[in-house]
């Protein structure tokens, strides 16, 4: 084949000596941290709903090592709310996580990795978690159980509904039942993601219908919690992730021109996307054409988000974001924008340290394994955004995250560099990891 991207190994080790954030991220640093004061807020019960960006979700997984680093548990912390409950997930995580089996040529899997399971003493826990986000769950399933257990507990949608929920009852009445004088409500993403992940335009509700969900769950919300105070996360534009940048539309040629890859429909364009699960393909050279070095065989469609099906996802984070912005402005809700933080990280990224972090897959820090899920040190980002918001709307001075802390032994302090060589990387097991986020239709 000709000459494509690859990841190759001069994996720099960043001694993360961070004061806080510089540059873009100014206003995310933490130097000083001021006194604790919640305004007209209170923090003495804190309760997260949401996915698995709030369960701490990373490299295709769920673990209790990424779990301790999610934003709504670093905002307890900041907040001094101990303990801050959730269900934690030991070994290797639910379902294995991805790791980096080679640097040269760039390889990722998760075999020989052990499947870990939700901590004992955490099931036998006689009350709700404060961490309530859920791997894989969408808007309609705080007030609704239909889909936490389809196929049984032997074959569930998702795993964690049963380990976060318990066959308690719904998300919002575990929520309920904790008493919660403050929430954080992040949901959205999946409704849009678990489309863009199978390359489909089709979101898994419409404007009007999550219009009309939202509105429901709040009122639900505030007939079980009226004295709650809320923060409510909007939805990041899913075509900005790894998952769906990171993989050209194209090869270049020797002579530097673009050569257009073959979609289900033939040659794509520019403006189409390539999702991670396609290098497979790629590697055996379907998709690529012929005078190009591949074997001229079409990709699949579920390999390849359109231009238009981007347009139709992109038209319905738009409309979920309007209709959230109008909720949180009505219940008096902080508004944490999820979407301009991903908008950031996708374009000029987080200068933390002297090193600026993006939104590149791997080498830009802010990004996990699978393309999809923030790293430890994205999460700190996220929890000072929201930290920031909950101050400004209720006068409180809850501190920032330091940075230092946020930040671990993940892909946020590996960083390869990248060079241009032959051949794509090799992912193994994507498919599987991700498969609890794509909602059965």
């Amino acid at each position: 084949m000709n000459r494509k991207i690859r990841l190759y190994a001069a994996v720099t080790l960043v001694a993360l000596f961070v004061a806080g954030c510089s540059g873009p991220c100014d206003s995310l640093k933490s130097i000083t941290a001021p006194a604790l004061r919640s305004g007209s807020a209170d923090f003495a019960t804190y309760v997260a709903m949401g996915t698995s960006i709030s369960a701490g979700g990373q490299s295709g997984g769920l673990v209790e090592t990424h779990q301790a680093h999610a934003f709504p548990a670093l905002f307890a912390r900041q907040v001094g709310m101990s303990p801050f409950t959730y269900a934690r997930i030991t070994a290797d995580g639910i379902p294995p996580l991805l790791r980096l089996v080679s640097l040269s040529p760039l390889e990722i899997s998760n075999e020989g990795r052990t499947m870990g399971a939700p901590r004992t003493e955490d099931l036998a826990q006689g009350t709700a978690f404060h961490n309530l986000g859920i791997y894989g769950s969408v808007l309609y399933d705080v007030g609704d159980s239909t889909r936490y257990y389809l196929g049984g507990d032997a074959n569930p949608y998702s795993p964690y509904f049963g380990i976060v929920v318990r066959h308690r009852g719904t998300i919002l009445s575990e929520a309920a039942s904790l008493n919660p004088t403050f929430i954080s409500l992040e949901y959205g993403a999946n409704e849009v993601l678990s489309a863009a992940l199978v390359g489909s335009g089709t979101p898994a509700f419409s404007v009007g219908q999550f219009t009309a969900i939202l509105n429901g769950t709040l009122a639900g919300m505030a007939a079980l919690m009226p004295d709650a105070k809320l923060a409510i996360c909007n939805v990041p534009d899913v075509t900005s992730i790894p998952y769906v940048t990171t993989v050209k539309p194209y090869v270049v040629s020797p002579a530097g021109t673009h050569i257009p890859l073959i979609g289900p429909e033939g040659p794509l364009s520019e403006s189409d996307y390539l999702l991670l699960t396609a290098i497979d393909s790629l590697n055996v050279g379907t998709g690529v054409p012929i005078p190009a070095g591949g074997n001229g065989r079409p990709l699949l469609g579920r390999q390849v988000l359109d231009a238009d099906e981007a347009a139709s996802l992109q038209a319905a984070v738009d409309g979920y974001n309007t209709a959230i912005a109008a909720a949180a402005s009505g219940h008096a809700a902080a508004l944490v924008d999820l979407n301009t933080l991903l908008r950031q990280m996708a374009t000029t990224g987080f200068v933390v340290g002297g090193v600026r972090y993006t939104a590149a897959f791997i080498s830009g820090g802010l990004f996990s394994l699978d393309g999809v899920h923030p790293t430890d040190l994205a999460q700190g980002i996220i929890a000072n955004a929201m930290i920031q918001s909950v101050n400004a709307r209720f006068g409180a001075s809850v501190p920032l995250v330091d940075l230092r802390d946020a930040a671990s032994w993940s892909a946020s302090r590996a960083r390869p560099a990248i060079e241009e060589s032959g051949g794509w990387p090799r992912i193994e097991g994507l498919d599987e990891v991700l498969r609890y986020l794509v909602r059965p239709m």
